[in-house]
């Protein structure tokens, strides 16, 4: 039976659960008058249970839909690692530590990647050296913000360089800057001015179109062809809007080859997205370029799978999508 990966997966350790808990502002973890737990986040709070942080519960899932490996990384929304160096070092440090452990524990069920203090540049880079040297590490994160431009991606182009080094891939994944993030602030009722639909899909998506214009259709990863990178929730809208880059280029700059031909060989993943999304991806960027994910536990992990196994793609490509490629994937890291 091919092998089932999901390569967009969250996990909390139990050190960085108890660090969250002793912080009185976001990010944190609180109590509230019901006795129910919420994590304070970058915009929001949201409800905390254990899926989290139970290896118990995790394992029953996996094995209850089939999924024999999980990419784990911090859950980049959270802010966690965009924090000023003097907070964020101690918990990205925790998380790092903890899924590493977890790693050597369960070697056929887990592989990690990094979490970095990203307020300082120096200090993230030691922490990656540490995170592959000492810890085995399969890669790190970084936040989408980071990519709206080219200018500001320059900012951890030395991310790119030390990866193209020591190895591991990049994952992009929604997140704030350093700038960016404050205590959390509650989130107006759901079904005021759409208020989930505009910030929890469609702004999130818009910024990973924007991450995708800057990685996929730039320069900007070409001295790193080593160094593979997955962009989460299938590159935001690009696949959608394509066809529309292609037209504008063809009457502002008809000498250029058409943006659907110069995409830039990167990793999507599929989470939260549902069957037709992922069979246009797999058409735009080839379905050896779209890996499953879940985002577990923030989102439904087998009704993701599931979107990847009632696609219109050959078994062949759902194949691929369901595990072979993040295989391949982890082989150059």
């Amino acid at each position: 039976m091919p092998s089932v990966i999901d390569a967009h997966a969250h996990f909390l350790p139990g050190s960085l659960v108890t660090a969250l808990r002793s912080r009185s502002d976001a990010p944190d973890i609180r109590t509230d008058s019901n006795g129910g737990e919420s994590f304070g986040i970058y915009r929001t709070r949201m409800p905390y249970g254990r899926t989290y942080d139970a290896l118990d519960v995790r394992l029953a899932r996996m094995d209850e839909l089939g999924v024999d490996r999980q990419i784990l990384s911090l859950p980049g929304l959270f802010g966690i690692d965009s924090r000023p160096v003097s907070q964020a070092l101690p918990l990205v440090r925790a998380f790092n530590d903890g899924v590493a452990d977890l790693v050597r524990k369960h070697p056929d069920r887990f592989s990690g990647i990094a979490a970095l203090p990203l307020a300082d540049l120096d200090a993230a880079q030691e922490e990656y050296r540490r995170a592959r040297g000492d810890l085995g590490l399969s890669g790190l994160i970084l936040p989408g913000d980071t990519f709206v431009s080219v200018a500001a991606a320059e900012r951890v182009r030395p991310l790119f360089e030390l990866a193209a080094t020591i190895g591991g891939l990049i994952f992009v994944h929604p997140g704030p800057l350093p700038d960016e993030t404050g205590s959390a602030v509650d989130a107006p009722a759901p079904h005021t001015d759409s208020v989930v639909h505009r910030r929890v899909t469609v702004d999130i998506q818009n910024r990973m179109t924007e991450v995708m214009v800057t990685l996929a259709l730039t320069d900007f990863l070409a001295p790193y062809p080593s160094v593979p990178v997955q962009v989460a929730n299938l590159g935001g809208s690009l696949p959608f809007v394509i066809e529309r880059m292609d037209h504008v280029y063809a009457l502002r700059n008809p000498e250029a080859p058409p943006p659907s031909l110069s995409l830039r060989s990167l990793y999507v993943d599929a989470a939260s997205l549902g069957p037709r999304a992922i069979a246009l991806a797999a058409e735009v960027y080839g379905a050896d370029r779209v890996l499953f994910g879940s985002d577990y536990p923030i989102f439904d992990d087998g009704r993701c799978l599931d979107a990847v196994r009632q696609t219109r793609l050959s078994p062949d490509a759902r194949a691929l999508i369901a595990g072979g490629n993040a295989a391949r994937m982890l082989t150059q890291t």
